[in-house]
C-alpha cells in the first residue's frame, strides 16, 4: 500500500544520497527512496511485495524484533546496528535510525529510518582495533593483544586440564647487528625472524613480538611435553640458516627461556617472569639453545640482576683493573707489543676474567664504559712506562661493536692520547673479524679516521667470521690476529696448518702483520716461525700479568 510522498517524505529526502525507508507496524516496506534501492539491489516493485525481515539475516531477526517492540513501547528512536541481505546475497553492515511516523490523530501509522552503509567505518574501526593489538613492524600479537591472548589460553587450559607453555626467544647479538648495520637492517630482519618463527607452530599456537629482538610464543592446548621442546628445537634450527638482509649474510642465533602453566605457577605475571629467568640463563650458556624453567636457575638469575647493579659501580669504586699479556716478535722471542685484558676484582669473587662479566655488560649497555676506561688506562700505563726509562712497548686494546659504532670514537681516542701525553704509534685499536665485516664501508671510513691519527688498527679472531678478500684489502690494517681455534690442533691437524698457511701468505702479500693468538706449546711455535708468522701470543710466553708484574716481565725481556 503506497502513502502519499507528501506525508512521508520530503523532497529532500527522496532525492537525498541517505538511504531511508518507511515501514509498516507489520514489517512491510511503505515508502524509500532510490539511495535505498541502490543499497539493497532490489527493484521497487520487489521491495513492495517484502517485509524488513526478508532482507535481514537469521541471527539478527530477533535482535530486530525486539528493538521495533521497544520503539513501539517508548516510542524513543532506536539505533543499533545489523547486517542488511542485497537481492544478489552478499550482506552489507548498516545502522538503522529508527522513528515512529504518526498520524494527525496521533496513532502510530509507520517506522521510518535512515539508514548508513558503514562497512568503511567497520574497516577503519577493524584497522585501528588491529593497530592497537599488533605490532606495526611484524604484524604480530604485540605485548598488550599477548596478555589478553595468555589470559584465555591458561583459563582454557585450567578448564580442560591441559598445559600450555611460554617460550620466550631473545635474538643473541642483534644489538651488535643494530650497532653495526643500522635500524633498518634490523628491522628488516627482525621481520624475516617473525615469519620463519610463525612457519613452525600451530595454527592454534600464537607468535607475539613483545618489544625489541624478543619474541613470545604462547603453545596452547598441550597434552604432550614434548612437543614444547619439538617446538623449541624447530626454532633454534631455522637459524642455521643464514639471513639474507640488505646485501648482508648476517648469522644468528637464539635464546630460548620456557615456562609451562599450571607446572612453574598459575600466576600469569609469574609465568611471564619464569619465562625470562629460563631466557637469560640459556644466554649465559653461551645462547642458541633452550632452557625450562627451574628454582635453582630462579636462584642464579638472582645472582645475576646483583652482578648487573654491582657491575655499574665497578669503575667508581676502582674494582677493574687492566692485566697485559706479551706479543713476541717469532724469529727473535722478544715482546714487541702487548694486548690490554680488562679484569674485575670482585669484592666477593675474587678477579674475574673478561668471559665471567663481558656478557653481562653487552647486555646491559655498561660495555661501552668499559671500552673506553681500558683504553684510557691502557694510554697511561703507556705513559707512565715511557716515564720510568722503559722502551715504549704498543698496546692493543679491543673496543665492543657499541664502541666502535659511536660516531664520537675518534674524538675519544684523541682525547685518551691527549690527557694521557700518550704518543698514538703506541696505541693499537682492535675490532673483531664479523665486527669489521659487518659494514665495511662504515669499517674502511672509521679506520681510516684512526690510522690518520697515527693510531695502529689490528683485525681479531681471524677467521671466525665471513671476511671477503676483496674488502680486507681495503682495510687501513697493521695486523690480522689468526683466532687460537686454528691453532690449537696444528702440531695434528693439516687442514688447520693449510688454513695458516694460506693466511700468512695472503695478508703478506697485502703487507699486512700475522699474528696467532692461544701459542701454548714449542711445537705450535715452532710451525708458525717456519711458516713465517710474525707475531705470537700466548701462555707459552706468558699469561696475563698486572702491570707491576708485566713492567718486570718487560725489564727481563728487554
Amino acid at each position: 500500500m503506497k502513502h502519499d510522498g507528501n506525508i512521508v517524505f520530503a523532497n529532500a529526502v527522496k532525492t537525498s544520497p541517505q538511504p531511508f525507508v518507511a515501514i509498516s507496524p507489520n514489517g512491510f516496506f511503505m515508502q524509500f527512496n532510490d539511495a535505498y534501492v541502490q543499497l539493497t539491489g532490489y527493484l521497487p516493485e520487489e521491495l513492495y511485495l517484502m517485509t524488513i525481515m526478508d532482507i535481514t539475516p537469521l541471527e539478527y531477526r530477533e535482535y530486530e524484533t525486539m528493538k521495533f517492540a521497544e520503539l513501539l513501547r517508548t516510542g524513543q528512536p532506536q539505533v543499533y546496528q545489523k547486517e542488511h541481505v542485497r537481492k544478489d546475497g552478499t550482506r552489507v553492515p548498516v545502522e538503522m535510525k529508527v522513528h515512529i511516523g504518526k498520524n494527525k490523530k496521533g496513532d502510530i501509522e509507520y517506522c521510518f529510518a535512515f539508514v548508513s552503509d558503514i562497512t568503511e567505518r567497520l574497516r577503519s574501526e577493524e584497522e585501528l582495533r588491529h593497530i592497537a593489538h599488533h605490532d606495526a613492524l611484524t604484524g604480530l600479537p604485540n605485548r598488550r593483544f599477548f596478555i589478553d591472548i595468555i589470559t584465555v589460553e591458561s583459563a582454557q587450559a585450567l578448564r580442560h586440564g591441559t598445559k600450555m607453555a611460554l617460550l620466550l626467544l631473545d635474538l643473541d647479538r642483534f644489538k651488535e647487528v643494530n650497532d653495526t648495520l643500522g635500524h633498518e637492517t634490523g628491522d628488516l630482519l627482525l621481520r624475516e625472524v617473525a615469519s620463519r618463527v610463525k612457519s613452525v607452530v600451530r595454527k592454534s599456537d600464537t607468535v607475539c613480538r613483545t618489544g625489541g629482538d624478543e619474541f613470545n610464543v604462547i603453545l596452547a592446548d598441550i597434552t604432550h611435553a614434548k612437543y614444547i621442546t619439538n617446538i623449541a628445537r624447530k626454532v633454534i634450527r631455522l637459524f642455521r640458516t643464514p639471513f639474507l638482509i640488505a646485501g648482508h649474510e648476517l648469522h644468528l642465533t637464539t635464546s630460548i627461556g620456557i615456562s609451562i602453566y599450571p607446572d612453574d605457577s598459575k600466576d600469569i605475571d609469574t609465568i611471564f617472569r619464569y619465562a625470562d629467568i629460563a631466557m637469560y640463563h640459556a644466554k649465559e650458556r653461551g645462547g642458541n639453545t633452550l632452557q625450562f624453567y627451574n628454582h635453582e636457575i630462579n636462584t642464579r638469575s638472582i645472582e645475576r640482576m646483583r652482578m648487573e647493579g654491582m657491575l655499574r659501580q665497578t669503575i667508581n669504586r676502582g674494582e677493574l683493573v687492566v692485566h697485559y699479556q706479551p706479543q713476541v716478535n717469532t724469529h727473535t722471542r722478544r715482546m714487541i707489543c702487548s694486548e690490554a685484558l680488562v679484569r674485575w676484582n670482585h669484592p666477593e669473587r675474587g678477579m674475574l676474567e673478561p668471559k665471567q662479566f663481558i656478557p653481562t655488560a653487552e647486555d646491559t649497555g655498561f660495555i661501552t664504559d668499559i671500552d673506553e676506561w681500558v683504553m684510557r688506562a691502557a694510554c697511561a700505563q703507556i705513559r707512565e712506562w715511557m716515564d720510568a726509562g722503559l722502551l715504549p712497548v704498543c698496546i692493543a686494546v679491543n673496543l665492543s661493536a657499541r664502541a666502535f659504532q659511536d660516531p664520537d670514537l675518534t674524538k675519544r681516542i684523541a682525547q685518551a692520547l691527549y690527557d694521557t701525553g700518550t704518543p698514538p704509534k703506541f696505541l693499537d685499536i682492535e675490532i673483531t673479524e664479523s665486527l669489521a665485516m659487518s659494514n665495511i664501508e662504515r669499517t674502511i671510513d672509521c679506520l681510516n679516521e684512526i690510522s690518520e691519527m697515527g693510531v695502529r688498527t689490528s683485525i681479531d679472531d681471524f677467521g671466525t667470521g665471513y671476511s671477503s678478500l676483496s674488502y680486507l684489502k681495503k682495510l687501513p690494517i697493521q695486523k690480522l690476529k689468526i683466532d687460537q681455534s686454528f691453532i690449537r690442533d696444528i702440531t695434528v691437524d693439516p687442514d688447520d696448518r693449510a688454513i695458516i698457511r694460506a693466511v700468512i701468505a695472503m695478508a703478506h702479500n697485502m703487507n699486512i702483520r700475522v699474528l696467532a693468538e692461544g701459542v701454548e706449546s714449542e711445537g705450535q711455535f715452532s710451525f708458525l716461525r717456519d711458516t713465517r708468522c710474525d707475531e705470537a701470543q700466548g701462555y707459552l710466553f706468558s699469561k696475563p700479568l698486572p702491570a707491576q708484574q708485566f713492567r718486570d716481565f718487560m725489564i727481563a725481556n728487554r
